[in-house]
């Protein structure tokens, strides 16, 4: 699986604890794109989401939202998909979003590999056939390794992996459409660290993937 490459283009993942964004500012740093937490398990909604959609909109960044997942059965991934469905819909739909809809799953609340991959496969199905975009998973290398089955390989991946310096080890996945490399990024705007990442390609590798 390939590593960062600095012609990528530039992005961030935001929730409330980054607390008042100051957007035009993120946009001027090189910020091409973001992903906005929107919901987490069956009915918390972000307190910042609805504001940072607004004002990253406004700047002019290409914008995507994700659903933290808190697995604990399959009918609780159902419920947990329909609540961002809700959510989203009620921000205008999927057409406000430029980027595809992210599950982030990285907690397996003590279950198995077996049951983690068919959580997964539920919520992206249900999002699926929702929204009409192809949903991206969002993971860590040990959490992929160790609950998140091959199967789920045709489903694009966004990747964590914070030490560069080590080689990736075999994944299901052979490449990343997105990949976060720090934790502890710095950005113009935003008042604490927040994450950096960079996508696959560039300007108009991403509008491909916008496309409505």
């Amino acid at each position: 699986m390939q590593l960062g490459n600095p012609n990528n283009l530039k992005g961030i993942d935001v929730s409330h604890w980054q607390g008042d964004i100051k957007w035009d500012l993120v946009k001027n740093d090189g910020i091409s794109f973001v992903y906005i937490k929107s919901t987490e398990g069956v009915d918390y909604i972000d307190p910042k989401f609805s504001i940072n959609l607004q004002e990253a909109k406004k700047a002019g960044l290409i914008v995507g939202a994700y659903h933290f997942c808190t697995p604990s059965s399959l009918k609780d991934a159902q419920d947990e998909a329909m609540h961002f469905n809700n959510v989203i819909r009620k921000h205008g739909g999927i057409d406000e979003l430029d980027l595809p809809p992210v599950l982030d799953i990285e907690k397996n609340q003590g279950l198995k590999k077996e049951q983690i991959t068919e959580i997964v496969e539920a919520w992206v199905d249900i999002v699926k056939q929702e929204t009409r975009k192809q949903p991206v998973i969002y993971s860590y290398t040990h959490f992929i390794r160790d609950f998140l089955d091959q199967r789920l390989n045709a489903i694009p991946l966004w990747l964590a992996h914070y030490d560069l310096k080590q080689q990736l080890f075999s994944l299901p996945w052979k490449s990343w459409l997105f990949f976060q490399f720090t934790d502890k990024g710095k950005v113009n705007g935003i008042n604490s660290n927040v994450d950096l990442n960079e996508f696959n390609g560039g300007i108009k590798e991403l509008e491909l993937l916008c496309r409505k």
